[in-house]
């Protein structure tokens, strides 16, 4: 059984309370794993000439100063929060020019960091259609683990230190779902908690198109339960549990509905799960249940990506190409006095 090092943890912060309380968490885990503290701010900044036509390429004209003035006051307040709560020791970066959540999830890969520590608004409805939820897409797209704090579920009573006895981790059997039981088993051994493994067996709708045929539906489910219980089994006896104790149990219902109950009903201060980390077209049209889970879990979710090489090629992609197109953005609005530039030319020099 593998030891869990944790060595660098990066917290986000937009100076919410919720951000804010998360901070707390994340000392105690440094505490506990010997571990760094990296806070990290992304400043949107919407410049007014983003709603002014064109300038022409000869007007001199620089928001340079204004941005470095509000870096600079964003790292000053950065620095009062990490001294507030405790971490003054606390490596602190002020970043801009992408999503935050591009911008957190690059900064992850250049620190490396173990650990991303951060709170979610909860946003559901359409709320979540328009304004969306930043954690969710560091879930998606982070190459080390997210753990997404909700209150102060993982705390004890008096706030006193980071307490989690009862472990809550869903799996499905596949390759990913299994290095999130390894990683729920080392997180457990550090923590002294208990482990439950819990299986969705969703049949999902069964229906005729001519509404004719007959399905016996308790004997279908029965058969699911039989192979779910007979891979359950096999998933046990593959895995080092060492001296940590488990259980495991399994529902009949929608896998993001039963997990969030069975966390609330078994009283789970943590879900830790795996993501299958699908993107892109393949990622509308599946979804991702660890999402929805960080959506609508009662307690604290700590996301293992699957494909954590594959997700750092990635960012470093997008990374190069938005370097490319900024570069050539600088180069065109940099153009010698006198030079014409053309309609195409001045779309790409465009703010976006």
């Amino acid at each position: 059984m593998k030891t869990l090092s944790i060595q660098n943890i990066v917290v986000p912060i937009d100076f919410s309370k919720m951000s804010v309380q998360a901070i707390q968490i994340a000392k105690r885990l440094a505490r506990r794993f010997g571990a760094s503290i990296h806070l990290a701010h992304v400043r949107q900044f919407n410049s007014a000439a983003d709603f002014m036509a064109p300038v022409p390429p000869m007007v001199p004209f620089s928001i340079m100063p204004y941005e470095q003035n509000g870096e600079q006051t964003a790292l000053r307040e950065l620095k009062k929060v990490a001294s507030e709560c405790g971490v003054s020791s606390a490596s602190c970066d002020v970043l801009g020019g992408a999503p935050p959540f591009d911008e957190i999830c690059r900064l992850g890969q250049t620190i490396p960091a173990d650990l991303i520590v951060m709170p979610t608004h909860g946003r559901t409805g359409l709320k979540h259609v328009f304004l969306g939820s930043t954690a969710e897409r560091i879930v998606q797209h982070s190459s080390c683990p997210v753990l997404v704090t909700r209150g102060n579920s993982a705390q004890s009573k008096n706030g006193s230190r980071f307490r989690i006895k009862t472990i809550l981790v869903p799996v499905d059997f596949s390759g990913c779902s299994r290095e999130g039981v390894g990683y729920a088993i080392a997180f457990a051994k550090e923590f002294g908690a208990k482990i439950i493994l819990v299986h969705a067996t969703y049949l999902g709708y069964v229906y005729s198109c001519e509404g004719t045929a007959i399905y016996d539906l308790p004997g279908l489910q029965k058969a699911a339960r039989k192979t779910a219980e007979r891979k359950m089994r096999d998933l046990v006896r593959s895995v080092n549990f060492g001296a940590v104790k488990y259980q495991t149990a399994f529902t009949d219902g929608s896998p993001v509905i039963d997990i969030c109950a069975f966390a609330k009903d078994h009283d789970a201060d943590l879900i830790i799960t795996s993501t299958h980390g699908f993107t892109g077209f393949t990622h509308v049209l599946i979804g991702s249940i660890a999402e929805q889970v960080v959506r609508h879990a009662p307690c604290s979710v700590l996301v293992v990506p699957s494909h954590p090489q594959v997700r750092a090629a990635n960012l470093a992609k997008s990374a190069g190409a938005t370097t490319n197109t900024l570069a050539n953005r600088q180069r065109l609005q940099k153009s010698p006095k006198g030079t014409t530039l053309t309609r195409n030319h001045r779309k790409i020099a465009a703010p976006k």
